[in-house]
C-alpha cells in the first residue's frame, strides 16, 4: 500500500488563492476572507493581516477534516498544468454562430473562441 505523503505542512504550503472583500457593519470596517479552493472556508477580521493568520488556521482545520473523513482534500491549480489544447464540441447552430462571430471579428475560430471565453471570464472575475 502506497503511503501518502501529503501531510499539513504540504497542504499549508500550497500556494491557496483568496477572494478578500472590505466590508463595514455598524460602522466598523473589517475583511471577509474565502479560499478560492476550499468551499466554505472564510474568516473575517479588522486587520488584513490576522485574518490571514487566521485563514491558514482554518486551512488547516480543512485538511483535519478532509483527512478525517478519508475524503481527497481539494489542491490550487497551476497554470503549468495546462497545455492550451482543449477538444471542445457542440451542436451545429452554436458552431455556426460562432463562426458568424470569427467572420466579424476577422478571426479565426480558436481566436474568436479565444476573445469570447476573455469576455466571459472577465464577467467572473477570475
Amino acid at each position: 500500500m502506497k503511503k501518502n505523503k501529503k501531510n499539513l505542512d504540504y497542504y499549508l504550503n500550497l500556494p491557496w488563492t483568496y477572494t478578500i472583500e472590505k466590508e463595514t457593519h455598524e460602522g466598523t470596517s473589517y475583511y471577509v476572507i474565502r479560499v478560492n479552493e476550499l468551499p466554505g472556508i472564510r474568516t473575517d477580521s479588522e486587520d488584513l493581516n490576522e485574518g490571514m493568520e487566521n485563514i491558514k488556521e482554518a486551512i488547516a482545520c480543512a485538511v483535519e477534516i478532509y483527512q478525517e473523513k478519508g475524503e481527497p482534500v481539494p489542491e490550487p491549480i497551476s497554470p503549468e498544468q495546462f497545455k492550451g489544447n482543449i477538444l471542445y464540441r457542440t451542436d451545429s447552430k452554436r458552431h455556426f454562430l460562432i463562426a458568424k462571430a470569427a467572420t466579424a471579428m476577422h478571426k479565426s475560430l480558436s481566436k474568436a473562441l479565444d476573445n469570447i471565453v476573455d469576455e466571459g471570464l472577465k464577467k467572473l472575475a477570475y
